[in-house]
């Protein structure tokens, strides 16, 4: 199976901005960004409708070389899982059936890693949640078993930073939870074990994303106790948190007093203190939401849809937080379509040789 990037001249390639519905519709809408994906070309939305996406709810996009795929999800119209993967190639805008998934599943985490595609966790047809992971091959068209999770998880988010695979919260045992896993070496593990760090919160249905050597975690939904009714309760998420991957704990000097030294002399030692990788005193944003997507561009993070869990409105205001300053700042709104449940992909997409061949004329009349 030939997964080779055909060549396409700069000059006719378009770099979109996707944000691409999980809740059945089939619609995916997309702005311009400019080619080094650091800022936004224009702010004028475009709307497509897939055929591969229509009756398919929280489904896995992954992006290998520039092809993107739509993995699995669950069929509103038949209410079954679905084992279909489909891939899209911008070049001729064709999408093509490959190799199915072993198990069909929804609600689980994708990553790429060294080119692979790899699926975390989710929901099976009898409901139950899975621990079990999944790789797929591109070059090789093939599935194979991966390492499985710590504990099952569905709802739950993960990014690549650094070649390492960050997998956090999720959904099981009729909660939300607030672990944190590496994947590293071929198998999973607490973060920082033995003292694995955790979620302040548990969460579930939120955003994750990576700037620089810091991961965010952005809106979803929070699981708290409720102690006067002694019951799980279920939150819509403001707030933004970021942990910093590289900081574990520094030196200061410090002066101690010894007890059994008559000397009046006052030495300095080295005193060890562990400095938080957690930054929770981030703004909030204006909008609480879950099942939204976030697009990093630049050093700006844009978070793009979702729900309110309390009333079910979808959220059509879009956020974006400058990781610089950090300071939120509302940026432009959806005005139509469907994007209660979404997720984000970017996308180098050739223009039509319709569009081209227009253009080319265009020129010459005004030549």
């Amino acid at each position: 199976m030939n997964n080779s990037r055909r060549s396409s001249s700069g000059q006719f390639v378009q770099h979109r901005l996707y944000t691409i519905n999980r809740s059945g519709s089939g619609e995916a809408f997309y702005i311009l960004l400019t080619p080094d994906h650091n800022d936004v070309l224009t702010y004028q939305i475009k709307t497509e409708h897939w055929k591969a996406t229509k009756d398919i709810s929280h489904f896995g996009v992954a992006i290998v070389n520039n092809f993107l795929y739509i993995i699995g999800g669950f069929n509103v119209a038949t209410a079954k899982h679905v084992k279909r993967v489909v891939r899209f190639d911008p070049d001729d805008g064709t999408w093509k059936d490959v190799k199915p998934l072993p198990i069909a599943r929804a609600k689980f985490a994708t990553a790429v890693l060294d080119g692979k595609i790899l699926i975390l966790g989710g929901e099976e047809s009898n409901g139950k949640v899975l621990s079990s992971c999944e790789m797929y091959d591109p070059e090789q068209n093939e599935w194979t078993e991966a390492p499985p999770l710590v504990s099952p998880r569905a709802n739950h988010m993960c990014v690549v930073h650094h070649n390492e695979i960050y997998c956090a919260g999720g959904y099981y045992g009729n909660k939300s939870h607030r672990n944190i896993w590496t994947y590293e070496g071929r198998r999973w593990e607490d973060l920082g074990r033995p003292y694995p760090h955790q979620l302040p919160e548990s969460l579930d249905r939120f955003a994750m994303t990576t700037v620089g050597r810091h991961l965010y975690f952005i809106g979803g939904v929070v699981c708290t106790m409720d102690n006067q009714e002694k019951k799980l309760k279920f939150v819509t998420h403001r707030r933004i948190f970021s942990y910093t991957t590289s900081v574990s704990a520094m030196s200061r000097p410090e002066v101690v007093e010894e007890e059994e030294d008559d000397t009046d002399d006052e030495k300095p030692v080295l005193v060890s203190e562990f400095i938080s990788p957690w930054n929770l005193a981030l703004p909030n944003m204006s909008y609480g939401r879950h099942s939204h997507g976030v697009a990093t561009v630049g050093t700006r993070i844009f978070v793009m849809g979702g729900s309110l869990l309390e009333t079910g409105q979808q959220v059509r205001i879009v956020e974006v937080f400058d990781t610089e300053k950090g300071e939120w700042e509302e940026d432009f709104r959806f005005r139509k379509g469907d994007v209660s449940n979404v997720t984000c992909a970017i996308l180098e997409v050739p223009y039509k040789q319709e569009e081209t061949r227009v253009n080319e004329r265009l020129k010459w009349i005004l030549w």
